[in-house]
């Protein structure tokens, strides 16, 4: 039995997912076999999105152990599939009570709640950064969910712009409910949600076809009993061919190309955006060699920080001018020391981009939390020193 177990495993972890699932089963055939196998399968059922078989597995693991964190954790990740997020918090809130230590416990609990606004998700997610490591963001990238997710995720993680608004226009003009469209942003990834989307245009270009068949057949003179025949013995292909032949017309429309709405949202700032953010006392002049600005005491250090954040974060193309801005600041008329973290954290996006030095923003953010540790309870300085930490993290893996 100890070399099905071990071969079931092997054949996981090279993506042979089916037929590690048949060496669980037989696995599951020997009466003697552990009773927390079934935690092991479940985990195989929830990476093949068989989500309703993997969570009967792990409930039968935790009906004889109310403790066994894998069976939690899968459980949280069969709710999630299955567009139950309340349930699936709740399992990953049990299972970090019984290990605290575990990345993965705090990266789907602050990805949950951030999307539904929690200012929690920030702690959390600032708690994964520091246990996280390459073992965790393998389990990770086991599962991919829906746009919904993904969204929340790059909020915290990356600041990337998910193009939610076009998937949900899209799936109104398919008549669908607010579930429905819940639903499928939810639980289905990229991919599927492309393929579900060009599913359901297809079934309704059937439809609309059948709908002018129905009409065409009825003018000349058919009822509706007639008609209902027609489609029981005919295809819809031969039907609307008659139809052409019948009148010497073709009133059928042509079929829509395929809908591919690309991932990512790209916006620039539009002129009634920035608007609100025009101060006719900050001036800025271009003297050859040294770019000068001048600032009115007048104009607020938040007014400033969202100005200069602003430009640097929807308009990559003035990250010169966004690196200006913050290097002229006179940082000892900040009062706020929030402030003064956001723009050393603007300092520090802007150096990214420009390839320089990020350790040394991070240094700066931890002489900061030296001379005011109460700043770490500050939700912003949170938020910006953990997108600091990912993008270095990043760089050291990929270097």
């Amino acid at each position: 039995m100890s070399k099905l177990i071990k071969k079931a495993k092997e054949l996981e972890e090279e993506g042979n997912l089916k037929v590690s699932l048949t060496y669980y089963e037989m696995v599951l055939s020997d009466k003697s076999c552990p009773y927390d196998i079934r935690s092991d399968m479940g985990g195989v059922l929830n990476k093949l999105r068989n989500f309703n078989e993997a969570l009967k597995c792990f409930d039968i693991v935790l009906t004889m152990d109310e403790l066994h964190v894998n069976s939690l954790f899968g459980k949280g990740i069969a709710f999630l599939g299955l567009n139950n997020w309340d349930d699936a918090l709740d399992s990953f809130l049990k299972a970090i009570e019984i290990d605290n230590t575990n990345a993965n416990f705090y990266y789907y609990i602050a990805i949950i709640l951030q999307y539904k606004e929690d200012d929690k998700a920030h702690t959390y997610y600032s708690k994964f950064l520091e246990l996280d490591n390459d073992e965790f963001e393998q389990i990770r990238s086991n599962y991919d969910f829906g746009l919904i997710w993904l969204n929340a995720e790059s909020q915290l993680c990356d600041g990337k712009k998910i193009n939610l608004k076009a998937f949900e226009d899209i799936f109104k003009s398919f008549n669908l409910s607010n579930d429905e469209t819940e639903c499928y942003l939810k639980t289905l990834p990229y991919n599927e949600l492309i393929f579900k989307i060009n599913e359901i245009n297809d079934l309704n270009h059937v439809e609309n076809e059948k709908m002018i068949i129905r009409s065409q057949f009825l003018e000349l003179g058919l009822d509706d009993k007639d008609v209902d025949d027609l489609f029981l013995i005919e295809s819809v292909e031969y039907l609307k061919n008659d139809i052409i032949s019948r009148t010497n017309n073709n009133p059928f429309p042509d079929k829509s190309e395929n809908i591919n709405i690309p991932l990512y949202l790209e916006e620039e700032i539009s002129e009634s955006d920035d608007e609100e953010y025009v101060f006719e006392e900050l001036i800025i002049e271009d003297n050859s060699n040294d770019e000068v600005i001048s600032q009115s005491e007048e104009i607020e250090s938040y007014q400033l920080f969202y100005k200069h954040m602003r430009i640097a974060i929807e308009d990559y193309n003035s990250f010169i001018h966004a690196k200006m801005y913050a290097d002229q600041i006179d940082e000892t008329k900040i009062y706020d020391d929030s402030f003064r973290i956001n723009f050393i954290y603007l300092r520090g996006l802007v150096w990214s981009y420009l390839n320089l030095d990020l350790n040394k923003v991070l240094d700066e953010f931890t002489s900061i939390e030296k001379e005011h540790p109460e700043i770490t309870n500050d939700k912003n300085y949170v938020h910006n020193k953990n997108i600091i930490e990912t993008i270095l993290k990043k760089q050291s893996r990929d270097d």
